[in-house]
């Protein structure tokens, strides 16, 4: 077996050690020794660019902001489905932008220098501000719901998150979100806040593996439209 070769290493707000590793041609990203993501599951970090994209088929010119760098797997997938737009991507991890630049040019190619693309190292919910108008949010910052990279993040999944982004959503906006694993209280809840839910199943690796979930969510229309769009 090739040797598991550790590349980087850093300390996350809360003092856990985040590590980049390599084995032959694969990279895995692993928080605390338990494993994030990596090049040999990444079919679902692809889903969730994917039915964004169809669900943004025939916009203009698409606003979208991405929660989470990760190894870019959504990202290039969002460039690849969409001819035009702005993709913003939102990475709290300063590391990640580095290890991406430095060690992963072979996995992010061309996606980080794309003139479509802008990465912030900023937590994504600076970025849901009211009447920011994303055509869509793509949320891959934990492993699901309940589930959390840093504490903070439960917010996001909370009632008021769930406001906070419908009002940073243009108004036929898109909302999807990656999980590890079915969590049916929490489609309960975003259909609880007006949103209509679909959930969408993939294995990790080409029909194999853990299957991972990614709920598609948009706003009921009786809740009418967002504020004009601002920001970015």
């Amino acid at each position: 077996m090739r040797p598991f070769e550790t590349l980087a290493s850093a300390r996350t707000p809360d003092g856990r050690e985040l590590t980049l590793h390599r084995r032959g041609g694969d990279y895995f990203i692993q928080l605390e020794g338990d494993e994030l993501m990596s090049t040999r599951r990444a079919a679902s970090e692809r889903l969730l660019g994917e039915v964004a994209c169809r669900e943004l088929a025939g916009a203009g010119a698409p606003r979208v902001l991405v929660g989470g760098l990760g190894l870019g797997f959504t990202l290039r997938a969002v460039l690849d489905g969409l001819p035009g737009g702005r993709v913003v991507v939102a990475e709290v991890f300063p590391e990640m932008v580095a290890w991406a630049r430095e060690h992963l040019g072979s996995v992010h190619g061309t996606s980080l220098e794309d003139p479509r693309t802008k990465v912030v190292v900023r937590d994504v919910w600076e970025l849901l501000a009211p009447g920011a108008g994303w055509d869509a949010v793509l949320l891959d910052v934990d492993n699901g719901p309940d589930a959390w990279c840093l504490e903070r993040n439960a917010r996001l999944y909370s009632g008021h998150g769930l406001d906070r982004i419908a009002r940073s959503l243009a108004a036929s906006g898109v909302l999807a979100i990656w999980s590890a694993r079915p969590a049916p209280p929490f489609e309960k809840r975003l259909r609880g806040a007006g949103y209509e839910v679909e959930r969408r199943v993939a294995h990790a690796h080409a029909g194999k593996g853990p299957r991972h979930v990614v709920m598609v969510a948009t706003r009921s229309r009786e809740r009418g439209r967002r504020p004009d769009r601002v920001g970015l």
